[in-house]
Formats: C-alpha cells, structure tokens, sequence
C-alpha cells in the first residue's frame, strides 16, 4: 500500500514537473539548461507546488565536517549555477547545500559551442564547457547582495584557473579566489580534476596541492579538494594520503570521466557510477574514514545515494539527475533512500555510513 508521505504519480505537480523536463530534453542540451537557470533565477520554480520533504527526513541529517549539520545528504554539485545566479531556486527544489562555479579570476567564455550532450540512452551527459565563468568580481558582488544565510543550507564556492594561465602561476589563480569569497562562501572545493581546461589536471598533483595548502594553512578547515576518477589506483591513494596529511578538510569524489567518443569532454552520470564508487572505496581504503569524503558522479537515484553514503561518504552531490528526474528529484530521491533504509531495517542515515566494508568483512569471514 503507498505510504502517506509518497507524492502519488498523477499528482498534477508530478505530472507538470515530468512534462516540463521532458519538453526541455527536445531542446539542445546547453539551451535547456539555460532556459531552467533563467527559470530558476527569477524564482519561477514556485509555480510549480513542490511538496513538503518534512515527511522524509526524519533520520537523515548528515553532519558533514567544515561544512555544517544538514538537513539530508543531497546536495547541489559544481557545474549547474556557474556563476551565482540562482541559489535560491536550488534551494527551494530541496538541495541541503550548494556547491557554485567552478569560478575563474577573470571572466572567459569556455569553449565553443555545442559542448554539452545527452547520452538519453544512458541517462548520461558529456560536457566540454571549458570553465565558461563571469568571473570572481561579477560573482562576488552578486552573493554581496544576495546576503545568504548559510543556517539552513549552506553555499560552497568551487574555484578553477583561467585558461591562458599558465600551471605556475595557477597557484595565484586559487589564491584569488580562497581571499575575494571568503565573506560568501562556508567552504571552497579546488578544482584539478575537470579535463576540458587543458593542463588543468596536471595540478593534482603532492607539490602543488601542499603548498596551496601551506599558503592558506590558516582557512584549511573550510577547503576541500575535488579529484579526478581517471587516476592509477596507486597515484590516486598516494594523492589521498598526501592530501589528508596537509591537512585539507576533506575530499569530493569525483570529477567527470574523461572520454573521446561519442563527443571529447567529461562524462557525467550512470555510465560512471562505477568508477566514482571504486574511488570512494580508494580513498576509504587509505583514510579509514578519517577523512570526510562527498560522492559526485553518477548519482540518480536514492538507492545510488545509500551505496555512496555506504561506501563512506558523509554527503552526496547531482547534477545529471537534475536533468533526466527534474526539478522533483531531490523529492523522489528521498522517498527511494528511505524505502532502501526500510527494506534493510536502517533507522538512522549514520548508520549506513561506512557499513559497506563491515558488510564485506563479515561476508571475508562467512564464507
């Protein structure tokens, strides 16, 4: 029998919502996402009657480290509002914190277009966006007026390089960003994991990363690091390790996939879901979950929110299911977590938190 709490689907607010996504998705991909965001922007979210997430949340706070108590694991991943435009729409669609950016120092306008594409056929995108940024000082006098109280959901900034700098001087470049958003932002994530900026991913690198770390060593709490999914096991746990010594509050798992076909850029979504969890399971491997780590990539579903949640992650970021599941998914994604903390007997979301290697354990011992 359908529980009370569930939005039935021939709700006229479902039905709107599934309309609306997919009279978008016969758009080209990059037009739609900037009709939602010029949607968004001008808080036209609430025609739409979303409901009420109260029902759901009951167990499902998520403390996360540097970042503050949430009200549940789903959050807002880098790459969706660039530029500051529209917090307040992502927040009112039920996100619990909101990662902006990636944000360069100086404003530039990416790569050509088409550089975003549908993989519809395995609710997928590849992304070749180049960084397209307004720059900081646009940005920052667009959260100066927007006053954001960071309580109930907190705003993150995620800061990259300019194109045309040069990986010496890149340092400056981040530097930049950690001094002009310190006012605005409750934590930063430094991008060295995107592979559409060309010697970008050069800078995941020990040498680098630790005297960035040394430089601000002062705001480390608030400064998490974002990495990519296509590193060598070996130099991928080094990096962790390394990280975790230099102090760095924590991790984001991961970037995109890097991919030639059917279109060169970063593929986000299911197809890699897989190897976002390997990384996960990586970087737990190294840590032991002293380090906080948040899951991105490949997240479309409440019970891919439980197996990242279960492989040690405190939080969880989406993008792509924003696009295939519309402005509901955040709502229906946490009515599948809960029906997946039922079926398994699970009260409480802090005590999925790492149980996938408990589990693993006890299957080792019990053969």
């Amino acid at each position: 029998m359908e529980s009370s709490r569930v939005l039935r689907n021939s709700s006229p607010t479902t039905l709107f919502a599934r309309w609306g996504t997919a009279l978008l998705r016969l758009l080209p991909a990059e037009l739609a996402h900037d009709i939602g965001m010029w949607m968004l922007e001008r808080d036209l979210i609430d025609i739409l009657p979303l409901p009420s997430l109260s029902p759901l949340l009951d167990g499902l706070d998520a403390p996360v480290p540097g970042i503050g108590d949430l009200a549940h694991p789903i959050g807002l991943a880098a790459g969706f509002d660039k530029n500051a435009r529209a917090p307040r729409g992502f927040s009112r669609m039920g996100l619990s914190f909101l990662e902006l950016g990636t944000i360069t120092p100086r404003p530039q306008s990416g790569n050509p277009k088409p550089r975003l594409f549908r993989l519809e056929d395995q609710n997928g995108l590849i992304n070749r966006m180049g960084f397209n940024s307004h720059g900081a000082e646009r940005v920052r006098s667009r959260l100066e007026k927007l006053a954001w109280n960071h309580d109930p959901v907190p705003l993150g900034i995620n800061l990259g390089k300019n194109k045309d700098t040069s990986e010496e001087a890149a340092i400056e470049d981040y530097s930049h960003g950690l001094e002009v958003f310190a006012p605005y932002a409750r934590y930063f994530v430094i991008n060295v994991s995107s592979p559409n900026t060309e010697g970008l991913r050069g800078l995941a690198n020990e040498h680098f990363l630790k005297e960035l770390a040394f430089r601000h060593k002062k705001d480390l709490g608030k400064i998490w690091v974002k990495l990519d999914p296509d590193m060598p096991r070996k130099t991928f746990q080094s990096l962790v390790q390394a990280l975790a010594e230099a102090g760095f509050q924590g991790l984001v798992l991961t970037n995109t996939h890097r991919v030639e076909q059917p279109e060169k850029g970063g593929m986000s979504g299911h197809p890699m879901a897989l190897q976002a969890n390997a990384c996960l399971e990586w970087a737990y491997e190294v840590t032991r979950g002293s380090l906080p780590l948040i899951a991105s990539g490949g997240i479309l579903s409440g019970q891919d929110v439980y197996q990242r949640i279960a492989r040690g992650a405190s939080a969880v970021q989406i993008y792509t299911s924003l696009v295939y599941r519309g402005p509901l998914a955040v709502y229906f994604m946490l009515q599948e977590l809960r029906n997946e903390m039922d079926l398994r007997g699970v009260k409480f979301l802090s005590d999925v938190k790492g149980s996938y290697y408990h589990e693993s354990q006890s299957r080792s011992s019990n053969p």
